[in-house]
């Protein structure tokens, strides 16, 4: 079994995971082992007087290509999961989720609690492998208080459709295996291409509201309450260590770059 970390673009740490934050997964439900053997079978056919090659061709495998809003369940279920979240109630993800013990409240209440809405959701989907039945990819904006700016976000969750047929958001640990493929998929063109339009419009809203980028600066110390907000003819230096690497990161915008990072925490964004 492995610890599945789903790939994170950092908007501000403690509040909200952007791109794709991290949970364990576990393997309930569909078990694939070992790999498939793609190799030609070739036979050899003794006859008079010629001998025949016959091969057995490998079927071409269909495109796993990135769908926006193909499946309304989808939509409807990760709807009700961000809702829940604000709700701050353990129970209303009973029905959302595959175990509802590795929902943690107050993990979800520090990182909800500067969150007002969750508005304008799209998912797009792929074909997952191994006990996960397809992997969404959730695009969405977060209404942050003191910020006019709503958030664009990016997190990337796990379905798998239960005995009844109905899609769960899947949460404990996968096979290792189906952990590789999953990894694989944030390389395909399609979502490498969502990624990097999200990315570069989260670093433009970073440019033009002041308040968001003083909020993200303050976050990225990981310690907001206490760290104090540079004003503009300060530099890292004039900082403390966790807020001058804030302040450092910031050069990234100018490249159209967000700080990008694998956090092993234990229930999703």
């Amino acid at each position: 079994m492995k610890v599945y970390k789903r790939m994170s673009i950092i908007l501000f740490t403690g509040i909200m995971m952007i791109g794709l934050s991290t949970f364990q997964i576990s393997s309930g439900g569909f078990h694939v082992s070992g790999s498939m053997d793609n190799t030609p079978k070739v036979q050899e056919t003794v006859a008079t007087p010629v001998a025949v090659i016959t091969a057995t061709p490998t079927p071409t495998p269909e495109p796993n290509i990135l769908l926006e809003e193909a499946y309304p369940e989808i939509h409807d279920l990760i709807k009700s999961y961000y809702d829940a979240k604000l709700e701050v109630d353990k129970e209303a993800f009973r029905n959302l989720v595959t175990d509802i013990s590795y929902i943690n409240m107050d993990e979800i209440q520090a990182k909800t609690s500067a969150v007002t809405a969750f508005t304008d959701i799209t998912c797009y989907t792929k074909k997952g492998v191994g006990e996960i039945d397809l992997v969404c990819y959730v695009r969405y904006y977060m209404d942050i208080v003191t910020i006019d700016t709503p958030v664009l976000s990016l997190d990337e969750l796990l379905i798998q459709y239960d005995e009844t047929g109905d899609p769960l958001i899947f949460m404990g640990e996968i096979q290792n295996s189906t952990h590789d493929e999953l990894v694989k998929l944030r390389s395909d063109a399609d979502v490498a291409a969502l990624i990097s339009a999200t990315q570069k419009e989260i670093n433009e809203a970073l440019k033009t509201d002041e308040d968001l980028l003083a909020f993200w600066q303050r976050n990225m110390s990981g310690e907001p309450e206490q760290a104090p907000e540079p004003t503009p003819h300060m530099g890292p230096r004039d900082l403390p260590p966790e807020e001058a690497a804030a302040l450092e990161a910031l050069e990234a915008l100018e490249e159209d770059e967000v700080p990008v990072t694998d956090d092993p925490a234990t229930i999703p964004g």
